[in-house]
């Protein structure tokens, strides 16, 4: 009789996989993306002492322009926000609501950007604008090293050729969170697929929290790997990076992702 197969991995092959122009589309767009992401921090800190602090909004369309200047094209955001309002993980600042961003504050911005017909780069980039307390310190380790986690597994898994889901990449991630007792304030998945067409692509996601993710991490599909911690009202923090699968062994871009709190 016929064999009833899952079409899961079918989709991921069809429609997830990039080809090697798309690839380097990517990790070209990474390094503007770090560039940039790093920069807008650099910039606000540099304006937090003045009498006209720069406002979340303001360092957003900074950011945009910044893309424009580069042939990098974004279909919303970036994300920009300080403390409480990055503890909303949707937040997104407007003209008519956007903080000032001032000394004392955390400082989280995710940005994402293509080149025109190139698969899109997304990362997250934290900043502190003075020293951190030891609150947002602990808060910032949980979340750097749960992101390395995943991204050890990956690279132990992908290396040996294990197969490897993205429901296990998310339960490595959020149980270095959990250890650290923030458990309860990881609210979302670790990861979503990018694939050629979409940011939020149509590949396996790293999660099993929104959904139990069992659809292998197959050569060629990339992903976004992402914990964050969001204490509401108070801070939120995440850490966010790029993978791709290669036959035998992992690309993490951007290549000189964030080890350290950037503290501006």
């Amino acid at each position: 009789g016929a064999e009833v197969m899952t079409s899961a991995d079918l989709v991921s092959r069809f429609y997830a996989v990039w080809n090697e122009e798309q690839r380097a589309s990517h990790e070209r767009a990474a390094r503007a993306v770090s560039t940039i992401g790093q920069e807008s921090i650099r910039l606000a800190g540099s304006r937090a002492d003045s009498a006209l602090p720069m406002t979340e909004y303001a360092l957003a369309t900074w950011i945009r322009d910044r893309f424009a200047a580069g042939g990098l094209e974004t279909d919303h955001g970036p994300i920009v926000a300080i403390g409480p309002n990055a503890a909303n993980p949707h937040y997104e600042p407007t003209a008519e609501q956007s903080a000032p961003i001032k000394r004392g504050d955390v400082l989280l911005v995710d940005l994402w950007a293509k080149e025109k017909d190139g698969v899109y780069a997304d990362q997250t980039w934290m900043g502190s604008l003075g020293q951190p307390n030891d609150r947002d310190k602990a808060i910032w380790l949980a979340v750097r090293d749960a992101r390395d986690a995943a991204i050890s597994l990956l690279e132990k898994k992908i290396s040996t050729q294990q197969a490897v889901t993205g429901g296990e990449v998310d339960d490595t991630a959020r149980a270095v969170i959990v250890k650290r007792g923030f458990g309860e304030f990881f609210v979302h998945r670790t990861g979503h697929s990018i694939d050629p067409r979409d940011l939020h692509g149509s590949g396996p996601h790293i999660d099993n929290l929104e959904t139990r993710e069992e659809r292998a991490l197959i050569p060629g599909v990339g992903f976004s790997i992402e914990p964050g911690v969001y204490l509401a009202g108070e801070v939120g923090m995440r850490s966010e990076v790029n993978a791709y699968v290669g036959a035998d062994k992992v690309l993490i871009t951007p290549g000189d992702y964030q080890r350290e709190l950037l503290i501006v």
